[in-house]
């Protein structure tokens, strides 16, 4: 998936990336998030951007609130 570095990637985005990877990578959510980390933000977290990364935080904490 080609992503483009100027635009703001939305909380719903990373909210199926998360199932996606939950259901074929890693079935943990702390898992899945270290797994996002290091393959799609390549372990910088601001790669794509705050509000991006703010997002894909906001997508975390509320796949752990519903856990």
């Amino acid at each position: 998936m080609t992503v483009n570095h100027s635009s703001i990637l939305s909380v719903s985005y990373f909210d199926a990336y998360f199932n996606l990877v939950l259901a074929l990578r890693e079935p943990v959510a702390d898992n899945a998030k270290k797994y996002i980390e290091k393959n799609f933000f390549k372990g910088e977290a601001c790669y794509y951007g705050e509000q991006t990364h703010r997002n894909f935080m906001t997508a975390f904490n509320k796949l752990k609130g519903s856990t």
